[in-house]
């Protein structure tokens, strides 16, 4: 790879002989294609409305109007849709597949589950993707595609229909140093970069269904030999709306910690106060008294500190964290809301929106609501934290900021994304463009940690409760040197062993 590669990435057709389908914009988008020099298109599924073999049928005539070096077809959730994954193999290709040429690697994949909206990769798909990615390791450029959003995508609404196993595709493509991502489904562009992973979403060609108003778009994606990405998001005439400009490092990430620590955080969730087991009891005291031995200046608690939002449950609660009551933050759960948790929660504990210590802010979000383990921000709440944010960080520009909540916005390896952030994709894209330093969260039972843009996420383990997805119940240790960098480490309880989560520098 010595010359920049030049790449059009166009999805979510929706062809089918009824309204739904714009043919008026296909056909731009079609001569838009035609008209630009690349060197391959990529399509991220959708190409037909119902997976009818009639729409199959149309949609083969009017994709032989595309003109393109190289053409790479991936399957949607809609072209799944009535048996069409046959249909598909027959009359368009795989669904499963990798090409390899010039030190370029590209690997499709199916992420549909027949006749459902939302998506899976399966063991499959994964042992596959590791397969491949595995004997083309020393490729100069590795690239994926698939048509189910792995990140939240803003203005999409409740957030819904995404693979179920995000996560584990999410890890096996960071761990691989995959380059860029290429996705569909959600019909809004947009780009992130994840670590040194580009994730590309692509907006609809020509689907009747658009998101805020938008204009139908396509992606012009080019690619140069230092790893610089440009993302130009073009209307279907191929005039400019936005262009995202990435550059992926691949450094070994050192830290600059020369300053020494400036704060140091222990992170915990899932205490579930309340219950009976005696062996829960004992997890507790060891988990705190290892917290202790790390000497940390705040202990930030990320929800479902009781079992069931009883009052003896916050009674056990209030005396056991009691000794660190001028460290503790403390974020609700679902659990702390059951019953008349909420009244409880206020009645027990200081709720403040904005907590100052140590230079640093907190923002503390309560993303929970009584008896349902699926979480909301809100946009009244969206709208203050972002005016804020954007006040203290004029003010004051060398703080440190953290927003505290419990539901993760970054899918979590080795867990089943069913009890997500409704409104996860507006909130993430809304802590990511104030530029938040940290965002913490505890729910699933799993400890993980990765950057989006400039903002970390870490999620943790429950420290003591039973409703673990981990081995081994255990906090997070996060370090924050005077120069901003942030280590994140996981200490298991029973062994007290620590391992390293992530390292992120300074922005």
């Amino acid at each position: 790879m010595d010359e920049p590669i030049k790449i059009i990435h166009f999805s979510d057709t929706h062809i089918t002989p009824r309204s739904q389908f714009m043919v008026q914009d296909f056909n731009n988008t079609v001569n838009s294609i035609n008209s630009t020099p690349h060197d391959l298109a990529i399509f991220t599924g959708d190409l037909t409305q119902d997976g009818l073999i009639e729409e199959f049928e149309l949609a083969s005539k009017m994709r032989k109007k595309i003109i393109s070096p190289k053409m790479y077809w991936i399957i949607g959730n809609h072209d799944s849709r009535s048996g069409g994954f046959e249909v598909w193999e027959k009359m368009i290709g795989p669904r499963e597949f990798h090409d390899y040429t010039n030190d370029i690697l590209f690997i499709g994949l199916d992420s549909c589950i027949p006749d459902r909206d939302g998506g899976r990769f399966g063991r499959e798909a994964l042992d596959y993707t590791k397969k491949i990615l595995s004997k083309y390791s020393d490729a100069k450029l590795k690239l994926v595609g698939f048509h189910h959003h792995l990140l939240p995508i803003p203005k999409t609404g409740r957030e819904r229909s995404n693979a179920i196993d995000a996560g584990n595709m999410l890890s096996i493509l960071l761990d691989n140093g995959i380059d860029a991502v290429f996705t569909g489904h959600k019909h809004h562009p947009n780009v992130y970069k994840v670590e040194d992973t580009i994730i590309i979403s692509a907006g609809s060609s020509s689907s009747y269904k658009t998101r805020s108003g938008g204009k139908r778009s396509f992606n012009y994606v080019e690619i140069t030999p230092e790893k610089e990405i440009k993302v130009k998001i073009q209307d279907t005439t191929g005039e400019e709306i936005k262009t995202e400009l990435k550059t992926i490092t691949r450094r070994f990430r050192m830290v600059d910690s020369t300053g020494g620590k400036w704060l140091r955080m222990a992170q915990l969730s899932g205490t579930d106060f309340g219950a009976s087991s005696k062996d829960q009891s004992e997890l507790f005291k060891k988990g705190m008294e290892l917290v202790e031995s790390t000497n940390p200046d705040v202990i930030i608690h990320c929800g479902n500190l009781t079992e069931k939002g009883r009052s003896a449950d916050y009674e056990v609660a209030v005396q056991a964290f009691a000794p660190y009551s001028d460290k503790l933050i403390f974020c609700p759960g679902p659990n702390d809301l059951r019953g008349y948790g909420e009244t409880l929660l206020h009645k027990y504990f200081d709720t403040e929106d904005t907590i100052e210590k140590d230079e640093s802010s907190f923002y503390v979000l309560n993303t929970s609501a009584p008896e349902t383990e699926i979480g909301v921000v809100g946009r009244t709440t969206q709208n203050r934290l972002v005016r804020y944010v954007y006040h203290t960080k004029m003010q004051e520009k060398d703080k440190f900021h953290t927003v505290v909540m419990h539901h993760h916005l970054i899918p979590i390896p080795n867990t089943i994304e069913t009890s997500a952030l409704e409104d996860a994709g507006d909130v993430l894209r809304m802590l990511t463009d104030t530029e938040v330093n940290l965002v913490l969260s505890g729910h699933l039972g799993r400890a993980y940690c990765t950057r989006v843009e400039k903002t970390a996420f870490a999620n943790c383990n429950t420290i003591s409760s039973q409703k673990t997805a981990s081995i081994e119940n255990s906090f997070n240790l996060i370090d924050i040197s005077t120069e901003g960098a942030i280590v994140v480490s996981e200490i298991l309880v029973p062994s007290g062993f620590r391992r390293i989560l992530g390292i992120f520098p300074g922005n």
